[in-house]
């Protein structure tokens, strides 16, 4: 199994992935647990400046350091994924950047909240304990009220590993900081992790490749060989469950959006039926709305909650959203129609769209109906700047974009037909 970092594709690749009528083959029942979570984990670690690796780092340092341990492959495999998703808890950019020092002396929120989504999250419920106990002290000084040995095994793990992660910075040889790392972690053994694990990290770090296995260029093939032998295939509502995790990461970011992929999704999948498309697909538009705006989690707060219009570079921002949904989803195996038709949701007819500048010939139905979708949904839903709008500017806003060449005519005819049930389609999303 290939796990491809973003921007492996080359000009060919990309071209042909961009190709009219291209398609895959996906059916529910063969997609794989942990090559989705390898793909859609990169959005945890999206910020201004590109991909920080941070979840992926963790997993295979965590993994490796189980296996140090003795433990059997399901356990090493349980700790691999619950390194993938430690941090899924975090709400904001802030909270991130205070998790970045060594040793942090507020409450962790974030592994209780974690805890808390992916034990409602029925594929990733078996990760929810290790996620809960990641920062858990061994002294005993925690929430839990755990001590030793008395904290699971997964979460000390995790635990270690996060802070060992946090401690390396690019821009410098990562075997020069290894002296420096150990030395503080040997100093925090006793109090904040077990000194068995720092012994063990050590020992097994004594090995240059178990460091250099961690830098940006050769990560993907550490990911590979630490990533579970025996993959987990989802079916239906095991893939839906998993992308409304998701859906929910990026739209409770802001108290605007608090709702918004929930809403695209569902009323992608009403316009799916209003025209007739077969239930396969009606789900499969469900799961695009869901994703849409994976590429979101790159943007920060500040912009998200902007009361008024953006400058310039906050713009940029903005119109790379919707690339990096696109080159997250493409890792995904069976994902070809999905990366498009969440990706284009900032496409116009005319060909004035992000962030490919697609025109209608290139532009699928369900594209077309993404689009919509997203524009009605946004136009209804409460907004920094505005509260949502009732029908009559709906009506006038949509007919004036298919006036322009954004929106497509029988799309947004439809969405106008169905009015107040999509509003309120909206408005009971999550």
């Amino acid at each position: 199994m290939k796990y491809p970092q973003l921007g492996d594709l080359s000009d060919h690749e990309e071209a042909e992935a961009l190709r009219p009528g291209a398609r895959d083959d996906y059916g529910c029942g063969t997609l794989d647990l942990p090559g989705l979570l390898l793909a859609l984990t990169l959005a945890l670690d999206l910020s201004h400046g590109g991909i920080e690796h941070h979840h992926h780092r963790v997993a295979v340092i965590a993994a490796r350091l189980a296996e140090a341990a003795g433990l059997g492959r399901d356990a090493r495999d349980e700790v691999f994924l619950a390194g993938l998703v430690h941090d899924i808890g975090v709400r904001t950019w802030r909270e991130k950047a205070r998790l970045a020092e060594l040793e942090v002396r507020e409450p962790f929120t974030h592994a209780e909240e974690g805890y808390e989504l992916l034990a409602a999250t029925p594929p990733l419920a078996g990760l929810a304990s290790a996620v809960r106990h990641h920062h858990d002290r061994w002294d005993g000084a925690n929430p839990s009220g755990l001590a030793g040995a008395g904290i699971p095994l997964a979460g000390q793990l995790l635990h270690l590993a996060d802070r060992v992660e946090v401690l390396l910075k690019d821009g410098t040889c990562i075997l020069e900081q290894v002296p420096g790392l150990l030395d503080r972690l040997r100093r925090l053994a006793g109090t904040h992790f077990d000194p068995h694990l720092v012994d063990l990290l050590a020992a097994v770090g004594g090995r240059e490749s178990f460091w250099l296995d961690l830098e940006p260029r050769f990560l993907g093939r550490a990911l590979a060989g630490e990533a579970p032998r025996a993959g987990v295939a989802l079916d239906a509502a095991a893939l839906r469950s998993v992308a409304e995790l998701f859906a929910r990461l990026v739209d409770r970011r802001s108290p605007f959006t608090h709702r918004h992929s929930r809403g695209v999704a569902a009323v992608a999948r009403s316009l799916g039926a209003y025209f007739g498309l077969p239930p396969e697909r009606q789900e499969r538009l469900y799961l695009a709305g869901l994703l849409h705006d994976l590429g979101k989690l790159g943007v920060g707060e500040e912009i998200l909650d902007k009361p008024g219009p953006l400058d310039e570079r906050e713009v940029c921002f903005i119109r790379r959203h919707t690339y990096l949904t696109y080159r997250i989803l493409e890792m995904v195996d069976g994902f070809g129609e999905i990366k498009e038709w969440a990706a284009f949701h900032h496409e116009r007819l005319d060909g004035r769209g992000y962030p490919f500048h697609l025109d209608g010939a290139r532009l699928s139905l369900e594209s077309r109906i993404m689009g919509v979708a997203d524009v009605f949904t946004a136009l209804v839903e409460d907004r920094p700047y505005r509260a949502g709008l009732p029908p009559d500017r709906v009506r006038a806003i949509l007919g004036d974009m298919v006036r322009n060449g954004a929106l497509d005519p029988r799309v947004v005819a439809a969405a106008l037909d169905g009015g107040e049930d999509l509003r309120g389609l909206v408005l009971g999303a999550g």
